[in-house]
């Protein structure tokens, strides 16, 4: 399942115009970097000079415990990125899971409820306590 979910969500950001790397080796340096820590997928696309940067991860039984020891705290993105760009972190997590995420992560984190072939609901990021998905 964890294999299917990433092709799906691979798939949605590839649609939206961004270059993805499965369990990227290493980092890439000049935008960002980690120690102890690789994300499911890495994407980033760049458009009128406008750079994004997107981590996921994908979790087939979300865990909120589990979810909060991966060494988040060990990525490093360069300044401009938020400045200039954006940098987005998906949770993405299969249809009938969701009542397992605590819905306060979506301060830093935006939610794709995946299901076979496409994300079916994805809640994004929540901006001045507004709710959107």
């Amino acid at each position: 399942m964890h294999r299917s979910m990433k092709a799906v969500v691979r798939h949605e950001l590839e649609r939206e115009g961004y270059a993805v790397v499965e369990e990227p080796s290493f980092p890439p340096g000049d935008k960002v970097s980690w120690s102890s820590y690789r994300p499911d997928l890495l994407a980033y696309r760049s458009e009128g000079g406008i750079e994004q940067l997107v981590l996921v991860e994908c979790e087939t039984h979300p865990n909120m415990k589990r979810l909060g020891t991966k060494n988040f705290s060990s990525v490093w993105f360069q300044p401009y990125l938020f400045r200039r760009g954006s940098v987005i972190r998906i949770l993405a997590v299969p249809q009938g899971k969701l009542r397992s995420v605590d819905m306060r992560i979506r301060a830093k984190w935006e939610i794709w409820v995946v299901g076979s072939s496409s994300p079916l609901e994805k809640y994004l990021i929540l901006e001045n306590g507004n709710s959107s998905n």
